[in-house]
């Protein structure tokens, strides 16, 4: 990235700048803007908090902090069934503090508390260190690329660990920011700086695990590598054994403990957690959620849309020297942290969805630059097509709306037809949001029009961001909490309990957290003993989807009847609840077993 300025001269024509040097100036942003940045931030994450919970994740978060509320199990939680908490419980504290403070409950808002706040603060540090270190208009670009980045704002309103780890993992990596460039002097100079960055990064393995420590690392010594430094050389200064000792000792208040009170269990939980999902399965590892290497790449790709399409103009910035020398470190260091966990997940054996979240902030403050270059050239060419297309990009199904009053039908899979056909739902009753959705786009397509004529590359970033903001809000807002009303049981469950009473409940196959969670206990399956009705003459219920009774035999799902059935949508269809005839409830499936703890 740093080519152009050492092989020669920029090779891009020379026209006027992009933006005035003024509006490029690093600045340091008062308590009082920050403050009112955070407000705005909240707003726009908080959105969709009280949806119901889907699928698994997120409600075995949840019942592990119903397990600190209500059973005061602070140091190794355990959900309904009875597994123990797989990660260190600093979100599951925090969360159950926020339960206990407000009426020791946990519900959807509760449990997702501390997500929304997190992200919130991420996203008010990202402005702040892109502010006083690479320019206020990049700053503030940032900032608003990150909420109108679905796969930023969607995850901030999850019960899960990754929006805490990933503000921990920010803010812990721009306190070392200064040590990494100026090494042994600056930490002699400024030991509160070396602390601060081992307590903060002690709290993010507390988070999640020495995986913060690891990415740490290797992002500083990707950036060392970009800068042709030797990253060993660092090793022989103090205060990176001072920053990971630091890290190390706070980590170790929860995991000494917790492997002594939880023995040989909670030491294998540790080592599956920590190595076993990095290793391949050959060599030791789990070889659970097993993807291809370019999975990370595709999810990071698809999860910082819109963002995504603004990198290969902010890469060509770096390499024709369009984008200053001053802010280009700066980009390259948080850029880093970007390489760092697409390189460390992509080789790790497990992938999942949620591994690309610390990437985002580096990829918001990337695109960010390109829109405040030194001189007009080739990028800055391109960014103006590839905004001005995205801006236009509406005006079709816009067009098609306005005329037909609905968007055609069309053919798709699992939870995007769901997604499309509430799409569908909103644009023929032109509903609140999506009016509001068209009211914002025209205003960015009036502001991009203005900008692109006059040239002005901040206001026509402003447009970008406007446009992807609408979208985020309109996905987050509206899209997700009605899928999520129509595809989760929390609906059904009243109805299913009133039926049940104090009789048992059951399941055909494995473990439902979605349904424990909301019918407030765990729910066995037909293997379990407690699901033979045969000698207790009491009536035994079933609650199962139709693939579920399609794994059955014949004779089996004769001794069914059904008592309600419920509207929801899923992979599965509809569940429904069944009474068990007397007869039993051990045979006639094929395969089904219970889940081995």
């Amino acid at each position: 990235m740093a080519r152009a300025d050492r092989n020669g001269p920029p090779s891009v024509t020379i026209e006027r700048p992009d933006t005035t040097a003024a509006a490029r100036r690093p600045a340091v942003l008062q308590p009082a803007t920050l403050a009112i940045a955070s407000l705005f931030a909240f707003i726009v994450l908080v959105q969709g908090i009280s949806a119901p919970f889907q699928k698994d994740a997120e409600p075995q978060s949840a019942e592990w902090i119903q397990s600190i509320v209500r059973d005061g199990r602070w140091l190794i939680p355990s959900d309904a069934y009875g597994y123990t908490d797989r990660k260190p419980p600093l979100f599951y504290w925090l969360s159950a503090i926020v339960a206990k403070a407000t009426g020791a409950t946990v519900d959807e808002v509760r449990a997702r508390a501390v997500s929304v706040v997190a992200g919130t603060a991420l996203a008010t540090a990202v402005l702040a260190w892109t502010a006083a270190n690479v320019g206020a208009s990049e700053g503030w670009l940032a900032f608003l690329f990150m909420l109108g980045t679905y796969g930023f704002a969607s995850r901030a309103t999850e019960t899960l660990t990754d929006m805490l780890l990933t503000f921990l993992l920010f803010t812990a990596y721009c306190r070392l920011a200064t040590l990494v460039d100026n090494s042994e002097p600056q930490a002699r100079a400024a030991p509160r700086r070396t602390m601060q960055a081992g307590l903060i990064l002690g709290l993010a393995v507390l988070a999640k695990g020495p995986v913060a420590i690891v990415l740490c690392a290797l992002a500083a010594s990707i950036y060392l590598l970009i800068e042709r430094r030797n990253p060993i050389a660092i090793l022989r200064q103090r205060w990176p054994w001072q920053v990971v000792a630091i890290a190390v000792a706070i980590g170790a208040v929860w995991y000494v403990p917790a492997a002594i009170a939880g023995g040989d269990k909670i030491l294998r939980i540790i080592f599956a957690e920590n190595f076993g999902h990095f290793m391949p399965a050959r060599l030791g590892g789990t070889g659970e959620s097993y993807r291809p290497f370019y999975f990370i790449a595709a999810r990071l790709l698809g999860g910082a849309m819109p963002m995504t399409i603004l990198i290969v103009p902010s890469a060509l910035a770096f390499y024709t020297g369009e984008i200053s020398a001053v802010k280009r470190r700066a980009v390259i260091y948080q850029v880093s942290m970007s390489l760092a966990v697409l390189i460390f997940f992509s080789i790790a054996s497990v992938k999942r969805d949620d591994y690309i979240l610390p990437a985002i902030p580096g990829i918001a403050i990337l695109c960010a630059s390109v829109f405040t270059l030194d001189v007009r050239g080739a990028a800055a060419k391109l960014r103006d097509v590839i905004v001005a297309a995205f801006v236009l990009s509406p005006a079709l199904p816009t067009l098609f709306v306005c005329l037909f009053r609905g968007a055609p039908h069309v053919n798709l899979q699992s939870s995007d037809a769901a997604y499309y056909s509430i799409f569908r739902a909103n644009v023929g009753t032109l509903t609140p949001g999506f009016i509001e959705f068209g009211v914002v786009w025209l205003a960015a397509l009036a502001i991009a029009i203005f900008a692109l004529i006059q040239r002005r590359a901040i206001a026509i970033g402003a447009a970008f961001g406007l446009l992807a903001l609408s979208l985020s809000l309109f996905w987050t807002a509206v899209l997700r909490p009605d899928l999520a009303a129509i595809r989760s049981v929390k609906s059904f469950v009243p109805i299913v309990a009133d039926h049940v009473k104090g009789d048992q409940l059951c399941i055909p196959s494995g473990i439902n957290y979605e349904l424990s969670y909301y019918y407030g206990a765990a729910v066995p399956d037909l293997a379990n003993p407690q699901c033979a009705n045969g000698a207790a003459g009491k009536p035994v219920y079933l609650i199962a989807t139709p693939r579920e009774l399609d794994a059955m035999t014949s004779e089996y799902r004769t001794r069914l009847k059904l008592i309600a059935k419920s509207n929801l949508i899923g992979g599965g269809g509809p569940p429904a609840l069944y009474e068990i005839s007397p007869s039993g409830a051990n045979g006639g499936l094929k395969g089904a077993g219970g889940a081995a703890k």
